[in-house]
Formats: structure tokens, sequence, C-alpha cells
């Protein structure tokens, strides 16, 4: 089973690996979008392929049911439940609001969005430098935005992607000390205005099941939820029997 980078491949079966930002002991493997569903068989090869480079375990990126299939045919289990919320064309969007400017992520504010994305979310979920990059090349386009206080630190940041006609928010995140105050729906507004402006007609995102303000958020700009949701799965990586005490 050849592994070109980070693209192993097995007959017309395919999927991304890369090191799981979180825990350098796993790895995050993720179908690529468009190919066929992963089968039971192709997640068993990958998790061996994966244990013999020195992964304790293998972490998925958000699934939808049916690719979910295989992996939990191999072996994987649920790890997280997340909320997957949908944004059509016909809904019509709110106004950006007024406040601070929105600016591009030059010098040294990139490094001011992961500062805010480690105070925003849990350690699991947290970017480091490879995993922003990763998040603003998943698209074929994207915007990405900051926010500032008045002493120009970065208080919170948004990307926006676009693809294919279909539109993603892939992250957003606000300093927990400046939450409640309206930035996040500014930076939210302004990357569905973005998304719009450049024929996205379905954006998506997820977030996880208990995050109430962040729902708060999505559904009061017109998103909906879609019932089947997301699930980030796990396992642990399989030495083939043969190489065990070897």
């Amino acid at each position: 089973m050849p592994a070109h980078g980070n693209l192993i491949r097995w007959g017309d079966q395919s999927a991304r690996v890369a090191p799981w930002r979180a825990d350098s002991s796993a790895a995050l493997l993720v179908p690529v979008p468009g190919g066929a569903p992963p089968s039971a068989e192709f997640v068993r090869r990958c998790l061996r392929l994966l244990a013999r480079q020195g992964y304790d375990k293998v972490v998925t990126g958000a699934l939808a049911p049916d690719e979910q299939a295989g992996f939990l045919e191999a072996g994987f289990e649920v790890r997280e439940r997340l909320h997957l919320l949908i944004l059509d064309s016909g809904t019509p969007l709110p106004e950006v609001p007024p406040g601070p400017a929105l600016h591009r992520p030059w010098g040294r504010r990139r490094d001011g969005a992961l500062e805010v994305d480690a105070a925003a979310f849990s350690p699991f979920w947290r970017l480091d430098s490879t995993g922003l990059q990763e998040a603003l090349e998943a698209t074929a386009r994207h915007r990405f935005r900051v926010v500032t206080d008045g002493g120009g630190r970065v208080v919170g940041y948004a990307i926006c992607g676009a693809s294919g006609g279909r539109g993603f928010v892939q992250r957003l995140a606000v300093a927990p000390a400046h939450q409640g105050r309206g930035l996040g729906r500014r930076l939210l507004l302004d990357g569905l205005h973005w998304l719009r402006s450049v024929g996205a007609s379905l954006v998506a995102v997820n977030t996880q099941q208990g995050n109430a303000p962040a729902l708060a958020l999505y559904r009061g700009v017109g998103f909906r939820d879609d019932p089947d949701g997301l699930c980030v799965l796990s396992a642990r990586a399989e030495v083939p029997e043969r190489q065990a005490g070897q």
C-alpha cells in the first residue's frame, strides 16, 4: 500500500495523514474528499502502516455517517460527537455589525491568532502552526481575518474557505476575556458575506456538542442543524502480529 508524502493510497481509496496537533504520538487520518468511502480493510492497512511509522494511536477528522462505517468496522470508537450546521443560499444574511477593524494576519498577527486559539479551545482541539497552515490550504480559496484590541493584540480570528461552490467556516475563535462583545458575530458575518461573494451556495460549520455559545451564534445568523451530525473517531495503531516481539 503506497504512501506518498502524507497521502496513503490503496486501490481507489486514499487518505491524508499528519501528526495530530495535540499529541505527537497520534496520527490524524482523513479520507480524501471525492474518493471512495474507506473500507474496513483499507483502514486496517492504514493502522498497520501508521504503527510501523511509530504512532500509538490514530484520530480521524470530522466524519459524516457514510464515511464512518469502514472505520467502525475496523475497530475505531467515537472520540467526539459534533454538531453539523448548514447555511443555504436562500437564507438572508444579517449585515456585518459595526465594530473594530478586521485585519489580514500579517507579521506577528498570525502568532497572535494561535495564542487566541490556545486560550479558546481545549488541548484536544487546539491548532499549532502546522494545523493552522493545513486549515488555510484545505480549500481552493480562503479568507483569514483577525481583530485586535486597542493595543494591537489579536483577540479573535476567523478562517472561511470555499471550494467547488461550497463554503466552510473552518475556524472561529475569540479570546475568553473578549467574548460576549459581538466580535465573533462580526468575524463570522464578514466571512459569510465573503463566501456568498465568491459563489458558495452552501456553507457548513461544525462545533462540539455542548458548546452553547457557538451554537447560539451560528443559529442566530441562519444556520440550521443537520440531524446526522459528525463524529471524530479514534483507535490504537496496530502492529502486525508477525512483527510483535521483533
